[in-house]
């Protein structure tokens, strides 16, 4: 794979990466406003988490078609990348770190969600239905 083709890869785990620090922000307002039974604000941070949750989706799909549209030796490449093969490039190591930061970002954004959702919905909660 190329240095730009491995930049386009890490430029859109970038964006990845602010939407979910939005998304994140938004779900710590929006466990704020429950704890002061501010239902009112809560609808309203529940509606503005939507965009950038979408624009997540978007990015993914971008990121998916960029993968795919690599040769299969890059695709397997990027895949053992980010199963935690070494790095060989500053490229990969840039995507990688990228990649994790990105990762770990999202694990966090789950778990708040997750306590959000449950002391939301209670038993009607996605998280219990898993």
């Amino acid at each position: 794979m190329t240095g730009s083709e491995w930049m386009d890869l890490t430029v859109l785990e970038r964006k990845k990466y602010n939407y979910l620090g939005e998304v994140l922000d938004l779900t710590q307002q929006l466990a704020e406003s429950l704890e002061r039974s501010d239902q009112v604000s809560a609808r309203m941070i529940l509606a503005m988490r939507q965009d950038p949750i979408l624009h997540l989706g978007e990015i993914d799909q971008a990121c998916q078609a960029r993968l795919q549209a690599l040769a299969q030796e890059d695709q397997d490449r990027a895949a053992a990348l980010r199963k935690g093969a070494e790095a060989h490039s500053s490229e990969e190591r840039t995507f990688l770190e990228q990649a994790g930061r990105t990762r770990r970002l999202l694990e966090r954004v789950v778990e708040l969600d997750r306590r959000v959702s449950l002391r939301m919905a209670g038993e009607n909660s996605f998280y219990k239905k898993k």
